[in-house]
């Protein structure tokens, strides 16, 4: 007798409880313009099939036979920007040997950045004996595309050092030394051999 009516209050409310909670714990699915990888409204066909090779290509898995290692962080893009984000604390990346303004002393031991995985037979990287390093969450990826479409000529005519049109702000463009392995886009523009930030002129890596 006890067990029919534990059954008979039970399970109703079993079922209740299963009912609203479905209900209750439904999501929305997001518009295309609140998600960090989604395209912008817009585009042409040519646009668009450029949006979704570079999302495969984001998206890609590399292996020892197309060019993964012999150190590396990741095997693929979104594995440290998942979804075109910044990280998270378990993709968080090591930076070493930037002791202060003058330069990095360790990039012939690997540095800046640890690539802390290796294929198989092989040793991924340590930091150096007296190298400084810090953490640093992955940035997002977001709104590159737009900033990379801004020529350094734009860049150059929004510049007021001065604060000449008096708004309180000071533009004034930034000129840095790039890696041998940057290739400067046709349009780039140079200042006594110096380029704005290379990371707007890599091409393939």
């Amino acid at each position: 007798m006890k067990t029919i009516h534990f059954f008979f209050w039970v399970i109703p409310i079993l079922l209740i409880l299963l009912f609203t909670s479905c209900d209750e714990n439904y999501t929305e699915i997001p518009a295309d313009d609140e998600v960090l990888d989604g395209t912008v409204e817009g585009l042409s066909h040519e646009e668009l099939a450029r949006f979704l090779k570079g999302d495969a290509a984001f998206n890609e898995v590399f292996t020892r036979e197309t060019g993964l290692g012999p150190t590396f962080v990741a095997s693929s893009c979104i594995s440290c920007h998942a979804g075109d984000g910044k990280g998270h604390p378990s993709t968080t990346l090591t930076r070493f040997g930037q002791i202060d303004e003058t330069g990095n002393l360790f990039l012939n031991q690997g540095g800046p950045q640890l690539q802390n995985r290796s294929l198989p037979g092989f040793l991924p990287e340590q930091i150096p004996s007296g190298a400084t390093f810090a953490k640093f969450t992955p940035p997002a990826n977001t709104g590159l595309g737009f900033l990379e479409s801004v020529t350094d000529a734009t860049i150059l005519a929004m510049a007021d050092p001065n604060d000449v049109n008096g708004d309180g702000i000071s533009g004034v463009p930034n000129w840095i030394d790039i890696p041998d392995f940057v290739i400067p886009t046709s349009n780039a523009v140079s200042q006594n051999g110096k380029y704005r930030p290379f990371w707007q002129k890599s091409r393939g890596f």
